[in-house]
């Protein structure tokens, strides 16, 4: 039987996260990190060695623990490509939207910390976006989606689509449709981009 107790990197990581949400990078303190995981910054430092190591662990642990799942099986992108998107689409909104604070956190603080806000977001989302891409190119081998396509941009456009959605709709700016029907519009907009031209 697994311990459930957090370990100790999981507990700095959740008091970092909502430390970065609620103060911003530069508010959030290691040391109220620590007091708030309950451990000395001596034991933050092993784990993550300064703020910044720190602050990349958290951006990569919400990527990972949030969208792990979100591309799903591989072999399941032979099937209905429509309906595998409209599942990749509602749960990486709905894991968006429960990282809300600390996405604008990251998108707020990113222009006074270019550089390294730039390496972290990279390298946190490239493991998602690579898998993504790699299932589309699976759904492309089984004929599911047209060959003049760059699924690189592809595959940008359309979290994009739903993270810009996302902020709008947290943000309270709705023009009176609901999330579903938003995700689901974006899916019918992506997937007949995706699909093979008909031969004329």
């Amino acid at each position: 039987m697994s311990d459930p107790t957090p370990s100790t990197r999981d507990r700095i990581l959740k008091a970092a996260l909502l430390a970065f949400a609620r103060d911003g990078i530069q508010g959030a303190t290691t040391r109220t990190i620590a007091q708030e995981a309950g451990v000395n910054e001596v034991t933050l430092f092993r784990h993550f060695q300064n703020k910044e190591g720190l602050l990349a662990a958290v951006m990569v642990h919400v990527v990972q623990s949030r969208h792990q799942d979100a591309s799903g099986d591989d072999a399941e992108w032979t099937g209905d490509l429509k309906q595998n998107l409209q599942r990749f689409a509602e749960d990486l909104y709905a894991k968006l939207v429960g990282d809300e604070p600390f996405l604008r956190t990251m998108i707020g603080e990113g222009r006074r910390h270019q550089d390294h806000a730039k390496t972290v977001i990279m390298d946190a989302v490239k493991p998602v976006r690579d898998r993504f891409i790699a299932n589309l190119e699976t759904a492309r081998k089984a004929g599911l989606v047209r060959e003049d396509i760059d699924l690189g941009i592809a595959s940008d456009a359309f979290t994009a689509m739903l993270f810009g959605g996302m902020l709008r709709s947290t943000g309270g700016c709705s023009w009176g449709y609901e999330v579903p029907q938003f995700v689901s519009t974006c899916v019918d907009v992506f997937a007949a981009g995706l699909a093979p031209q008909p031969q004329s």
